[in-house]
């Protein structure tokens, strides 16, 4: 019998999937394809390659709304070949798994396949049809976050394997912070910010040295604001930092918690209430402040920024840890089929 491989699907939205999902199959002890339309950044280990996807999306195309779907637009070059190649890899590679992080449509396509499914789990309020359908049609499910995040009263908490914050941080050190440095960190999957509102808090709070990293377009620099331009490894500049800003986006959260920042979560707007709610959460376990409404006034900077110099780092240490990503590729050896 063939070697059983692991298909796993990425997501082209932000930079953060590609990120977890190198990062746990660099964990994995059997092969793994990254599946997708933009794959993370190598090296890659020699256990693991990839099958680049076309694009899902085509000018002037529009999706139509569906309850049980969340895109399944007509007339989509790219979207009819994706699939057709999703589906050769899964006969060409049986016995297999497919980790969708994340695709209701993807999912459901593997389990029509014949191939069992993991539907990694989001943050935010995934009560919806499709959602209900993906949860219930994969063999399991992945939460890249500890437990203590799940929502109360989560219907599919018996169905989930927790594995702690995944991050490609993960077993790096606990950083030297330097006092009165902040780094504000702007993602890829789409901010609210702008240089007007940096510049403006750093106004507001001329005793601590502002660093902005990532695309945002910069702005003039003032005398505790600088500009660093995007970084391919922020590792450094967050373990130098007092207190680190960023949104609560899941990728930023694990490198905050692997490195044990002070983290104040800013949350973006997003579906499903995504990063509102894990803000929400992580405030009330203490170990990050969560802004649930988004950046807040400059004259609040200062009272915010001594509020997160009293945050404990190492109440992150007990979910991150250096085996969260072996903890989820092991999750996922016990799903795959065994004929």
């Amino acid at each position: 019998m063939a070697e059983p491989r692991i298909g796993y699907y990425v997501h082209h939205h932000g930079a953060g999937h590609g990120v977890r999902a190198l990062a746990i199959a660099a964990a994995a002890p059997v092969p793994v394809t990254l599946l997708g339309s933009r794959l993370p950044n190598g090296p890659w280990p020699a256990h693991v390659d990839g099958l680049q996807l076309p694009p899902d999306y085509h000018p002037g195309v529009q999706a139509e709304a569906f309850d049980v779907l969340h895109y399944a637009p007509l007339a989509v070059p790219g979207l009819r070949q994706r699939m057709a190649q999703l589906a050769q890899w899964f006969a060409q590679h049986w016995p297999c798994l497919l980790v969708a992080d994340v695709s209701v449509e993807v999912a459901l396509l593997a389990r029509l396949c014949s191939v069992p499914a993991v539907y990694v789990r989001q943050h935010g309020l995934r009560h919806d049809a499709a959602h209900r359908l993906a949860y219930a049609s994969a063999s399991g499910l992945l939460a890249p976050y500890p437990e203590a995040m799940a929502p109360a009263g989560d219907p599919w908490r018996g169905k989930t394997a927790y594995t702690g914050w995944v991050s490609r941080y993960n077993g790096l050190p606990v950083g030297q912070a330097e006092p009165g440095r902040v780094l504000v960190i702007c993602g890829h999957g789409g901010t609210g910010l702008n240089a007007a509102l940096l510049e403006a808090a750093a106004q507001a709070c001329p005793q601590w040295r502002f660093e902005v990293a990532g695309a945002l377009a910069p702005g003039r620099a003032a005398g505790n604001l600088r500009w660093l331009g995007e970084l391919a490894a922020p590792a450094a500049a967050m373990q130098r930092a007092e207190v680190v800003i960023g949104s609560a986006s899941d990728s930023l959260v694990s490198e905050a918690a692997a490195l044990g920042c002070r983290y104040i979560a800013v949350a973006e707007q997003r579906p499903f209430a995504e990063q509102r709610l894990q803000a929400r959460q992580l405030q009330a376990l203490g170990v990050a402040l969560g802004l649930e409404a988004g950046w807040p006034p400059a004259e609040r900077w200062p009272a915010l920024l001594a509020q997160a110099r009293q945050l404990p780092p190492p109440h992150w240490q007990q979910w991150a840890d250096a085996q969260a990503a072996t903890r989820a590729a092991a999750a996922l050896v016990g799903w795959l089929p065994r004929q």
